[in-house]
């Protein structure tokens, strides 16, 4: 057994479990670590009383007709464990649900065979019973805009989800954790406390260094250009829960805000000046972008330059004063008749009395239109007697 990831002092933690030999079968190999396994759960659950769990089974397949060899992984759901799950039967949960994975891979992909199983990944969470989950639902005019990608976490690590899904972007169930590969396993985040708060602070892994920084009044561009850009909006509801989410599409969620067009937006990552086309923006990144900041709205309170003449209501007379009146001076309908196009009738009026001359002319219109075509009554057509059916045509039987 072998520790590969931690973080937060072990409240997060990841396990690699090896078998001492090389197994093809399923349940040989499963064997031989159930004793590793139970042991790992238990201490687990003795520090942290109550933790979420995942597991990933890794083997070797082999396609014999194209001499192809490739790793696969099989993953399962979190499960909360706690003191009182009995620790044989969650073991056997977990390796009926990795062995079901496996078995349908290989016939829904025939032609792989497995070589042998190499080792098996358990992710360890600690679980808070009453605290809850970061995750907040987006209002629905800015779901409608599909420019965000919200994760649905189970954890206060919304943050951690929100990069994890832009530097491994799906197109399919983007809100499922389960797309997205473990934020442990690609972020270093060793001494990041959650919830995250606002200050200077660093993000690395293997291939990414990124540096965010956030300010009350002014955006600055940094001189040394990151590797990966990426943006993010903070949510809070309404109990003061606060959860982040990734701005897939920046122009998409802002467009209403700023333009009547319905053309996309080009947005500078650096000040967040927008322009209509990529050309432009390439141009403003080389030359105006280090010489210029953008200014944040302010918190701070806001005089109403009309607020000094502003009259203060009177209940005993009136203040305001009727200078004009507003009267409708004309009106244009069409009348259009279904069964006839000849009866159809287009009418204009511009004068006088405008709205009283448009109910007389609708009024006498209705009029004539019931008493010509609805209120007659249309005589039925007399039965006729017939020996063939209407509907499949073929004689009546006596």
């Amino acid at each position: 057994m072998k520790l590969i990831q931690t973080a937060f002092k072990s409240r997060i933690a990841s396990y690699r479990v090896h078998s001492e030999n090389r197994y093809s079968d399923y349940n040989m190999f499963f064997e031989s670590i159930k004793n590793k396994v139970i042991h790992l759960l238990s201490e687990v659950i003795k520090i942290h009383n109550a933790v979420k769990v995942i597991m990933e089974l890794f083997g070797r397949y082999i396609l014999q007709t194209q001499k192809i060899v490739d790793n696969k992984s099989f993953n399962t759901a979190n499960k909360v464990i706690d003191s009182a799950a009995d620790l044989n039967d969650v073991f056997y949960v977990f390796v009926d649900l990795m062995t079901t994975q496996m078995s349908e891979f290989q016939k829904r992909d025939s032609g792989w065979e497995l070589q042998f199983i190499m080792y098996v990944e358990i992710d360890l969470n600690k679980f808070c019973a009453f605290g809850g989950s970061s995750y907040i639902k987006l209002p629905s005019f800015i779901e409608k805009k599909k420019g965000i990608v919200n994760v649905h976490n189970q954890d206060q690590c919304c943050f951690l989800w929100a990069i994890i899904s832009a530097l491994h972007p799906v197109r399919e169930r983007t809100l499922d954790v389960s797309s997205y590969p473990q934020f442990s396993t690609v972020l270093d985040i060793e001494g990041i406390t959650f919830l995250l708060t606002y200050i200077l602070w660093k993000v690395t892994s293997k291939t990414i260094k990124s540096y965010i920084e956030l300010l009350d009044r002014y955006i600055i561009l940094r001189k040394n250009y990151t590797y990966v850009h990426i943006n993010l909006l903070l949510i809070t509801s309404e109990c003061g829960n606060s959860h982040y989410c990734w701005i897939k599409n920046l122009s998409r969620l802002v467009l209403s805000q700023i333009s009547n067009s319905q053309h996309k937006k080009y947005f500078c990552d650096g000040c967040l000046l927008h322009f209509s086309n990529e050309n432009l923006l390439f141009q403003h990144q080389q030359n105006d972008c280090n010489h210029l900041y953008t200014s944040i709205p302010s918190r701070e309170i806001k005089k109403d330059k009309y607020g000094a003449y502003i009259l203060e209501p009177n209940p005993h007379y009136s203040y305001t004063n009727r200078t004009f009146r507003h009267e409708p001076y004309s009106f244009a309908y069409l009348i259009k008749y279904s069964f006839n196009d000849s009866l159809s009738k287009f009418e204009l009026y511009r004068g006088a009395n405008a709205a009283n001359v448009f109910v007389k002319k609708t009024e006498n219109y209705l009029t004539r239109i019931y008493e010509n075509y609805l209120k007659p009554i249309i005589p039925m057509e007399h039965l006729t007697r017939e020996n063939v059916c209407g509907i499949c045509e073929k004689p009546f039987l006596e």
